[in-house]
């Protein structure tokens, strides 16, 4: 989570913001530039910090670097509270009369109450927590690194999220996730595919394990009938996503139109290992098998399959051919056969 994503801009009649500091507290839950200034406005401007008993808050003692003695506000949860202007101490009217106070300017204060924990503004509906690890970043200045590299971040998937949307919406009405259409492609629809595919490499470059882009890059593929790059795309993504039973379900169909029958059922087996119970995986693995000259395996497949579908056309295709085969009726299948 972000620095500054506690933010929640609630309606209020709060002068908030009435100063710089405060209005780069506001931007900078969305601006990465303001996060940098509010950062700077915080060491060099004036804080205000309570130094009484309040209602809801005890006095507590701190510590001083140099051993001197800081009496202040604490509340239950060992926050101080800190104000960006003496307005701030009254929102919502939770303290409804003057109270003692002090003021620093924040880099004085960070370094005087070195090690405490603050809470920004607590009264109002843009409070920020201030941890002793983020205030020492704040003061040694390592703070605009980190800013720095969530707005690089930040740009890579607003960049990533673009591309990934724009290669999708080129393959729409081309491709099946679990299968793919045997129209013919027109030249314009083969170019859109292309495209879609240098698409995908380019999130790839971004985010090298995004097993999705390599799947959606292999449905282009497939329909293009470049098989051998289809199952490499298929491969490196079932050894990143584990759950999935689609990706080895294709990559047991890209294997057969390699004519890669081992390949073909080790990756039906994995489907139906990720997905026990799904007829349609069940009838594929079948299919495979008997091209395998697996005949007793097939059958038994099928039938279970058959038994939990029974009125799945496919399947009943699928049963016929196998008890066809074994009882020499017809031809075993070929892998051309398997994949129509």
């Amino acid at each position: 989570m972000g620095l500054f994503d506690i933010f929640k801009n609630k309606k209020t009649e709060s002068t908030f913001p009435e100063n710089e500091l405060e209005k780069c507290l506001i931007e900078s839950a969305s601006n990465f530039t303001a996060q940098k200034q509010f950062y700077q406005k915080l060491l060099w401007n004036q804080l205000f910090i309570l130094t009484s008993e309040s209602s809801i808050s005890e006095v507590g003692n701190k510590t001083t670097e140099d051993n001197a003695t800081v009496q202040c506000v604490i509340f239950e949860s060992g926050h101080i509270p800190i104000f960006t202007s003496t307005n701030r101490i009254f929102d919502k009217g939770i303290i409804k009369e003057m109270v003692p106070h002090i003021s620093l300017k924040g880099q004085d204060l960070f370094k005087t109450l070195n090690g405490a924990t603050f809470i920004l503004n607590p009264y109002s509906d843009f409070a920020k927590e201030l941890i002793p690890e983020e205030i020492e970043s704040i003061l040694n200045g390592t703070i605009y690194n980190r800013i720095d590299e969530q707005e690089l971040e930040n740009k890579k998937n607003q960049e990533f999220n673009e591309i990934f949307e724009q290669s999708g919406k080129k393959q729409e009405g081309l491709v099946f996730l679990d299968g793919y259409k045997r129209k013919e492609l027109n030249e314009f629809e083969k170019l859109k595919l292309e495209e879609s595919i240098i698409g995908f490499k380019k999130c790839l470059k971004i985010i090298p394990e995004h097993w999705q882009s390599m799947v959606l890059m292999s449905k282009a593929l497939q329909r293009l009938e470049r098989h051998q790059e289809a199952l490499e795309q298929l491969e490196l993504a079932f050894k990143l996503e584990l759950e999935n039973h689609i990706i080895p379900m294709e990559a047991s169909l890209e294997a057969m139109h390699l004519k890669d029958i081992d390949k073909a059922i080790f990756y039906s087996e994995e489907s139906l290992k990720r997905n026990p119970n799904d007829f349609a995986l069940l009838g594929n693995h079948a299919m495979n098998l008997l091209v395998a000259k697996k005949d007793q395996e097939a059958k038994e497949t099928i039938e279970k399959a058959i038994k939990l579908q029974p009125n799945d056309s496919i399947n009943k295709n699928v049963e016929s051919i196998i008890k066809d085969v074994i009882a020499e009726k017809r031809k075993r299948p070929t892998f051309e056969d398997a994949v129509r």
